[in-house]
């Protein structure tokens, strides 16, 4: 319970430190609550902010507030407390700009606060609600590092490939997602395209991606065989990623001479279809998502392209993306998006493929991230 240096009665009304103990009231907060006077004293505190500064309410009572202001900060403090009780404006400090608090123990915490000025005939008082946001703030960093990685692991596009015009782009669901394309350039002319899913989201899952695309692009320059490339991957992603996590993932290499796609794929699908934008062939997964199993096998298939084809590679949250009543996007509406825009350069269709999802879910968040990658075939 807090201790109040204000009068209290049993009457009822708003929460008035000059009617009503505030003991009751700030007790009741879901966030830390402190109560100063104008001389910076404070006068109340509730058992939420003895827990995040790390004091008993009865040290934080009678303290002045600037014990929970960091040292640095301390020497302008007392003009601003002087600025707030002559103004009697509420404000929120910490929004746009990083407030720091101090606790018991020295240690410095990210705040938001939010004040209060209250008028009795007893005085006036400042009611102050702390927030710690500690762990948001760190969330922030790790999405924004999760970020970096994963702007570093999504290639630009080249525009002079042999026999392929591709376009791709990835939408993660929060600041990160553990989605990426990628694209390899041999010099006989042949090209790599890959797509990959790991599971989870934010900074875990933005690591096992970048495992995942560093592991395929160093051994499809070692190795001719993509099923013999899934298997080393695996076995490396299982060394190297625990709390387990895993991947799907599709690899394709296309050879321009002869037009034949070779493809492999861990848990993970792809589609070609023809030059109007109709199914042709899906290219079912080989093999279950790399992370897995340490003695799965990769089969490789392979089959012949004709000019106009379309290489269609996605991850799952493009078709398993939810409208509002609850429906999924599915096969048959990318296939839809694709027929309607099949003549128009490969960077709109991906443009489309991507509105669309985003017009089906409507206001609804997306549930996953979603990345399309598209190759017409010359």
């Amino acid at each position: 319970m807090s201790r109040s240096a204000l009068p209290s009665d049993s009457s009822a009304g708003p929460p008035d430190p000059s009617t009503v103990g505030p003991g009751a009231w700030i007790d009741a907060a879901p966030v830390a609550m402190l109560i100063a006077d104008v001389g910076g004293t404070i006068i109340a505190a509730n058992q939420t902010a003895a827990t995040i500064f790390r004091l008993p309410t009865d040290k934080l009572v009678g303290s002045p507030i600037d014990r929970l202001v960091p040292t640095g900060f301390r020497a302008d403090h007392g003009r601003h407390v002087e600025a707030f009780f002559r103004d009697m404006v509420p404000r929120i400090m910490g929004v746009g700009r990083e407030v720091r608090a101090v606790d018991g123990d020295g240690r410095e915490f990210p705040v938001e606060i939010g004040l209060s000025p209250v008028a009795t005939p007893a005085g006036r008082y400042v009611v102050a609600a702390v927030v710690d946001i500690t762990q948001r703030k760190k969330r922030e960093r790790e999405s924004t590092l999760a970020r970096l990685v994963q702007e570093a692991m999504l290639p630009k596009i080249p525009t002079d490939l042999r026999g392929l015009d591709v376009a791709a782009r990835s939408d993660p669901a929060d600041a990160t997602g553990g989605d990426f394309y990628d694209l390899v350039r041999f010099d006989d002319g042949r090209t790599g395209l890959v797509i990959g899913d790991a599971s989870g989201h934010g900074f875990a899952a933005a690591l096992v991606t970048a495992a995942a695309r560093s592991y395929m692009r160093a051994l499809l320059r070692t190795q001719a065989d993509i099923g013999v490339v899934m298997r080393m991957a695996n076995s490396l992603l299982i060394d190297d990623v625990s709390d387990n996590r895993f991947v799907t993932l599709l690899v394709t290499l296309f050879d321009p001479a002869t037009r034949r796609l070779s493809y492999a794929g861990a848990g993970h699908a792809a589609y070609v279809c023809d030059a109007s934008g109709n199914l042709r062939v899906v290219l079912d997964d080989t093999g279950p998502p790399l992370g897995w199993f340490a003695d799965a096998l990769y089969p490789v298939t392979e089959m012949t392209l004709d000019p106009g084809d379309f290489l269609l590679l996605l991850t799952d949250g493009i078709e398993e993306a939810f409208d509002p009543a609850g429906r999924q996007f599915g096969r048959q509406r990318v296939i839809d998006v694709l027929r309607r825009t099949h003549d128009q350069p490969v960077a709109r269709i991906v443009e489309a493929i991507h509105r669309t999802v985003r017009d089906f879910h409507g206001a609804a968040s997306p549930h996953d991230d979603a990345t399309v990658l598209v190759a017409r075939i010359d």
